[in-house]
C-alpha cells in the first residue's frame, strides 16, 4: 500500500509501505499460508478419552458393587451364626438347669418313699400322736416342693403296663385285673413334663390258672 503526502514542502513523495499479511498470502508469488489443524481429530480423541474413563469407571463401579456384596453376604452369615450360637447356648443353659433339678429331684424322691412307707406302716395312734402328725407334715413338704417344680406321678395301678412308664417287677396271675394291666405299684413313678423322671415299678396282670 503506497501512501503520498500532501506537504508542499517536501521535494520528493514519501512513499510508506506496509506489509500486509492478507496481500502477501493473496498474491500468487508469496508463501504457503500454514494449513490450520481440523477440529475433527481434536473432538475424537475427547471422545475415545471419555469413553476411557467411562468404562474405567464402570469397572470400579462393579468391583466396589461385588465387594459391597460379600460384605454383606458376610455380615449376614456372622448375624445367623451369632443367633444360632445364642440360641445354642440358651438351650444348653435350660438343659443344664433341668438336669440340675432332675437331679436334685432325684436324691428327694428316696426320702419321700421313705415317709410314705411310714405312714402306710404306722397305726392310727401313731398318726394322731406328734410324732405321727410330724411325718405327716413333711411328707405334705415334699410333695409341695415335687408339685412346684411340675413334677407329677406316674398313674400305674389299674393302667394298662406302658414300657416306657413302667418297670416290670414280675407278674402275678388274677381274675380280677385284666391281663397286661398293672396289679399294683411297688415303686411309684414320676415325671415332670413329657420327661419320665423315675418308672414305676409293678406287678403286670398274668392269666389266672386253672385249677
Amino acid at each position: 500500500m503506497t501512501v503520498q503526502s500532501d506537504d508542499p514542502h517536501s521535494n520528493t513523495n514519501t512513499t510508506t509501505t506496509t506489509d500486509i499479511t492478507a496481500n502477501a498470502t493473496s498474491s500468487p508469488g508469496g508463501p504457503t499460508p500454514t494449513p490450520t489443524p481440523s477440529a475433527e481429530p481434536a473432538d475424537g480423541a475427547q471422545d475415545a478419552a471419555g469413553t476411557d474413563d467411562l468404562e474405567t469407571l464402570r469397572g470400579e463401579l462393579a468391583e466396589i458393587t461385588q465387594k459391597a456384596d460379600d460384605y454383606l453376604r458376610l455380615a449376614q452369615r456372622t448375624q445367623a451364626d451369632f443367633i444360632n450360637y445364642r440360641r445354642r447356648m440358651d438351650d444348653e443353659r435350660q438343659q443344664q438347669a433341668l438336669n440340675a433339678t432332675i437331679g436334685f429331684i432325684l436324691r428327694l424322691l428316696p426320702v419321700l418313699d421313705d415317709f410314705e412307707r411310714a405312714l402306710a406302716n404306722a397305726s392310727p395312734e401313731d398318726l394322731e400322736s406328734s410324732w405321727g402328725k410330724g411325718v405327716l407334715l413333711v411328707e405334705r413338704n415334699l410333695r409341695g416342693i415335687l408339685a412346684a417344680e411340675d413334677v407329677q406321678r406316674i398313674r400305674a395301678e389299674g393302667a394298662d403296663f406302658d414300657p416306657r412308664e413302667h418297670e416290670a417287677l414280675g407278674q402275678e396271675a388274677t381274675a380280677t385285673v385284666p391281663i397286661g394291666h398293672v396289679v399294683h405299684v411297688v415303686r411309684p413313678g414320676y415325671r415332670k413334663g413329657e420327661r419320665i423322671i423315675r418308672p414305676a415299678q409293678v406287678i403286670v396282670a398274668a392269666p389266672a390258672q386253672s385249677v
